[in-house]
């Protein structure tokens, strides 16, 4: 029976007619909008020659996408040279000259220029430049070190995370960090956030610089899974095209609709029965109670109106557990801090309840993760010269955290918070063919980006932070300090206008680039209960003080000098100090938020030469990029007359010339090499910049109260009570005198102190890279070798500097003493003088068997050096957490980052051994060594506040060191510096006399193998199922011994407690062995997951 259409053909012209104009109209609307656009497309370059070998002009060329049905068509130029520009990436193309001979090209990879020579007279064409693969081609995008993935890759990949870095992680140029929020990715030994990372030319990057993960989006990669077709990782692509980044530039491609309907849901499943419980050498059980883990959902694409009109559209969820079950020793809840007793633990918990009003909400258990994204494209096929595309994105996900997890802190539940992240994005790209020779690309997006924290807890009750056994811990309870007054909005537009003209053996590319970005960003910490800070003083008790009570010990009843611990202070209401800070004049935390906006323009032209005799091709290019904005943070004028320097300058006119240079050449049949030099700048963060809004001293006045001799009590009813603003409840209200301080600023009567400043010279930091490598198709069982070296040299790097601390003396070791001379913490965005380096080289070997085995192994040893890791957010933290001789003048030395050797490989099987239903085994592995940290001591004699130790340790020659005085051990009460146990873990960590380097210590080497197996399966009629299991760390699942991760801890571990004498000598007062590793619980244990996918028309 035919099937009778409701509608006429002359209705149906009429309906098609309709949303075709519908179609255009929604692109224009949009049209009036997030960035650093790199290129989404590819290209084929061919030279037709005659039987004679000389080239045929005015052939007529037809390029066809086999998938949509979309022709091309070109006429070559005298020299017999056409350049079929701005292709999808993929395949197949057809390729037909003058109608008589028909070439079929396979594949393209992302950005790359397939090269095609035809000779009209031979049956098959030459071509120049492969990039087809299976496991994974490691090919060049654009001169330089680069890997590219394509839909193989994606499909057959173990991606136990579901995010494109399990894919890209075979690279053994980047390490995927193991860290508890997500797994942020270390390219060549640099930070996730000097990384640019795109959607189909759209920066999915943390623009304003918050998130570990590289991700606009904390809690998740913002983008399907199943919606990418294809990605490319350049570390130095010589080609002006590409900004945003020196590190790395990871770019991703989503798939496009065909002529064929393509549908796949896929669902996938974990519970805790599913999942490891032990890790070796630890004696906890880190078993789970009850829960269900879920990934599913569904990816759809096809033709609106066949070989016009395509629509694909992907979707996914996920409802996944957070292991962030804390306990004290011998609780057996989730990972135990050993430093924290029961009866400490208690004695907290009941003093906040009995003495503050405040519950703190037990021991933590395990949160949980969701999220839901989305993705629609629309691909227009307007005529045979013009194609557009629409492309929108939805994300949405929250997940609980801990905001001090790391294993010498302890927090109570309420002092977790819930990190939410919402994303829209739209994009419009109109790709145009005016001549044979001149193409041209309009791309314009606008993004939004809504990021909360959210505190879990009561929201007014302060931030308390209590030491426990000296240094040896802290516990948290209350509102963190930095989520009492935290919400922020960014929103992007994103314009880029660029053209390529085809001029014989030359392609002439010229474009401008312009990105908008405004940011709301309310960050007011202590706005909201405010950040008491309770310190153990206790270490150095005699055994008689421990008899007494905490008012006994404060009144040292036994005159002792009994000194008080952490939680002593905390019960007799006698913090170390206080932090307060909100609007200052108004006390309203709304009126301290920064709203500030800039704009970062391009221009760039490039020739790109091809030397066909020679197989060579040239890339010679200049980019152009300088900053424009109208707003500056609040002029403070009591700062300036302090410090001599304005707080109020901005980033409008820093700008930078980036000269590229690079080549391709196929030096002979089986060898291609590459290289060239360029200079790069991108992901130095908007929130560095921001903190000059937020932190002026006027609309964020913060204020801190010293209270380290016990001197006052918050707690009302004592003759040395302070008052409380308010209700006058401790915890809930701080003191009135911090209240009034923010109440008193005013433009005439500002804060003189806590301030950040942009340096009016600051210029964009900036790096050179040198790149030389190739690809040789050895001789041996036709095994492919790709091989790099990437040089890079720093220039300007951006690190602070603390205005209010100037040299007041010198150690006898040498070392600089500083202290406050004009306010405090007055810190200033600057830059270095030093030239960090950094030099990274690797192999990767790549097999192909006739069997259906397919073997990659891949090395890289890397050694990087930064001047400040610059790890944080926070001006002071970024400040405070840099190892250091002295505070204000870092030099150059190995990065946090870095990963000195780096194995990876990936095995991959597949055979048809169930009938023609296939099997298939992968296999994902990496050996690598851990990061580094520094032994540093900590001392408040060294520098204006240091109560946390980072400046680097200094070894003594021996017992007599002359820089160096002793405090006598006493083995009994263990007072004193034990000198026997230093010098035996001194020659136990090989560690040589005076001052060490920084990040001169790595983390243990850790190993993990994934494993994916997966089975066809038949069904019904066109439609393909398949079954799978995934293993995450493997290893661990065979022997407790085996998969464990380490990783470097953040803080540098603070070996020696030490002071400074009159004399400039070291006294050096304790010793601590502290390990500068960790193990990574949640990442060390094994999981297994279950799955399906149906498919039609794939």
């Amino acid at each position: 029976m035919k099937y009778q259409s409701r509608f006429s053909r002359s209705a149906l012209a009429t309906l098609q007619q309709a949303t075709i104009a519908v179609f255009a109209a929604v692109m224009l609307l949009a049209l009036p909008v997030a960035g650093n656009a790199q290129d989404t497309t590819s290209a084929i370059r061919g030279k037709i020659l005659d039987p004679s070998g000389a080239p045929v002009g005015g052939a007529l060329i037809v390029v066809e996408d086999m998938r949509s049905g979309v022709t091309r068509s070109y006429t070559t130029s005298d020299g017999g040279i056409f350049l079929a520009s701005r292709l999808l990436p993929g395949g197949p193309y057809k390729v037909t000259v003058d109608g008589t001979k028909t070439v079929d090209v396979a594949s393209i990879g992302l950005g790359d220029t397939y090269g095609l020579t035809v000779n009209m007279q031979t049956d098959a064409a030459i071509e120049e430049i492969i990039t087809i693969g299976q496991t994974a081609s490691f090919v060049e995008t654009a001169s330089g070190p680069a890997a590219t993935f394509n839909i193989d890759d994606l499909e057959n990949s173990v991606a136990f995370s579901r995010d494109i870095s399990d894919v890209y992680g075979i690279d053994p140029r980047l390490m995927v960090d193991n860290d508890e929020d997500g797994f942020g990715v270390n390219c060549a030994g640099k930070h996730p956030r000097f990384n640019n990372i795109t959607l189909d030319g759209v920066s999915q990057t943390d623009r304003f610089g918050l998130n570990e993960n590289g991700y606009a989006t904390a809690v998740g990669q913002p983008f399907p899974y199943d919606a990418v077709e294809t990605i490319a990782v350049e570390l130095a692509p010589f080609d002006v095209n590409y900004g945003g980044f020196s590190a790395c530039n990871i770019n991703a491609v989503t798939k496009s609709g065909t002529n064929d309907l393509e549908f796949k849901a896929f669902y996938e499943f974990s519970n805790n029965d599913l999942r490891g419980d032990t890790v070796a050498d630890d004696p906890g059980d880190f078993g789970r109670e009850s829960y269900d883990k879920t990934y599913y959902g569904f990816n759809v694409g096809g033709p609106i109106i066949k070989d016009k009109l395509f629509f694909f559209a992907a979707y996914a969820e996920s409802d996944t557990p957070r292991f962030l079950a804390k306990g004290y020793a011998g609780s057996g809840n989730g990972e135990e801090r050993d430093w924290l007793s029961q009866a400490e633990y208690d004695r907290i918990n009941n003093i906040a309840n009995s003495v503050y009003g405040y519950d703190p909400g037990g021991e933590p258990g395990d949160g949980t993760q969701e999220d839901e994204k989305y993705l629609v494209r629309l691909d227009w096929n307007i005529s045979d010269a013009h194609n557009a595309a629409l492309i929108y994105s939805y994300y949405d996900g929250f997940q609980l955290r801990d905001s001090d997890g790391d294993d010498d802190e302890f927090e109570f539940a309420n002092h977790y918070y819930t990190k939410g992240a919402e994303n829209e994005q739209i994009t419009l790209k109109l790709n145009s063919q005016w001549t044979d020779n001149f193409s041209t690309e309009i791309f314009y997006n606008d993004s939004e980006m809504n990021d909360s924290q959210i505190t879990v807890g009561p929201k007014d009750f302060g931030d308390f932070q209590i030491s426990v056994g000296g240094r040896d811990g802290t516990v948290y309870l209350g509102a963190d300090d930095s989520r009492q007054a935290n919400k922020l909005d960014t929103k992007s537009s994103y314009l880029k206008l660029s053209g390529q003209y085809l001029m014989d053996d030359h392609v002439i590319t010229a474009g401008y680039d312009r990105e908008e970005i405004e940011i709301f960003n309310q960050f007011v910490q202590h706005s909201n209960g405010g950040e008491y800070d309770f310190f153990d003083d206790s270490t150095g008790n005699d055994p008689a003080c421990a008899a007494l009570t905490a008012q006994e010990r404060f009144d040292d009843v036994l005159s002792l000098g009994c000194e008080l611990s952490g939680i002593d202070r905390f019960e007799l209401g006698r913090p170390s100090r206080i932090y307060y800070g909100s609007g200052g004049g108004s006390n309203d935390p709304n009126d301290a938020a920064a709203n500030f906006e800039n704009a970062l323009n391009a221009i760039y032209v490039q020739d790109e030469i091809f030397v066909d005799h020679l197989d060579l091709t040239l890339t010679a290019g200049l980019r152009y990029e300088w900053f424009t904005s109208d707003d500056r943070p609040n002029f403070n004028q009591a700062f300036t007359d302090a410090n001599g320097i304005r707080n109020d300058a901005n980033i409008d006119g820093v700008d930078l010339l980036m000269p590229r240079f690079g080549f391709t050449w196929g030096a002979r049949d089986n060898l291609e090499l590459r290289g060239g030099i360029g200079l790069y700048s991108g992901g130095n963060p908007n929130v560095w910049i921001s903190n000059a809004w937020s932190n002026d001293g006027l609309t964020n006045a913060q204020f801190r109260e010293n209270n380290f001799g016990g001197g006052f009590t918050v707690l009302p009813g004592f003759a040395d009570s302070t008052p409380l603003s308010g209700a006058g409840m401790p915890g809930f209200d701080v003191p009135q005198s911090l209240v009034d301080d923010v109440l008193a600023v005013s433009a005439a009567d500002a804060n003189d102190s806590f301030l950040v400043a942009i340096d009016p010279n600051y210029k964009q930091p900036r790096e050179w890279k040198l790149a030389l490598g190739g690809t040789w198709d050895t001789p041996w069982q036709d095994i492919e070798l790709q091989f790099d070296y990437l040089h890079t040299r720093g220039k300007n790097s951006a690190y602070y500097v603390d205005l209010s601390q100037e040299i007041v003396g010198t150690t006898l070791a040498g070392s600089p003493i500083y202290d406050y001379v004009n306010g405090q913490d007055n810190f200033l965005l600057t830059n270095s003088t030093e030239t960090p380096v950094s030099n990274v080289l690797s192999l990767v070997a790549k097999k192909d068997f006739e069997s259906g085995l397919s073997l990659l192994l891949g090395y890289a040893y890397t050694e990087a050096e930064d001047v400040s890791p610059m790890t944080s957010s926070v001006a002071g933290s970024n400040f405070d957490n840099t190892a250091l001789l002295d505070v204000n003048n870092p030099t150059a030395a190995g990065s946090n980052y870095v990963v000195p050797n780096r194995f990876t490989m990936v095995v991959d099987y597949e055979r048809a051994i169930f009938g023609d239903n296939l099997t298939r085994f992968t296999l994902f592995g990496f050996f690598n060594e851990g990061q580094p940290q520094s032994y540093v001591m900590n001392g408040s004699d060294l520098e204006g506040d240091g109560f946390f130790g980072r400046h680097l340790l200094y070894v003594p020659t021996g017992p007599s060191d002359p820089n160096v005085i002793f405090e006598p051990f006493d083995p009994v009460s263990g007072d004193g510096f034990d000198q026997d146990t230093f010098f035996a873990w001194v020659n136990r960590e090989g560690l040589s006399p005076g001052f060490q380097e920084r990040n001169s210590k790595n983390a243990d080497w850790s190993s993990r193998f994934d494993v994916r197996i997966s089975q066809e399966i038949a069904l019904p009629g066109d439609l393909r199922g398949r079954l799978y299991a995934k293993v995450y760390n493997v290893g661990n699942m065979l022997n407790d011994d085996w998969g464990k991760i380490t990783d470097a801890v953040f803080f540098s571990p603070e070996i020696v407690d030490v002071s400074v004498d009159g004399s400039g000598a070291f006294v050096f007062e304790g010793f601590n062995d502290r390990s500068i590793e960790r193990t990574i619980i949640n990442r060390s244990l094994w999981e297994a997951r279950i799955g399906f996918d149906i498919k039609f028309g794939y």
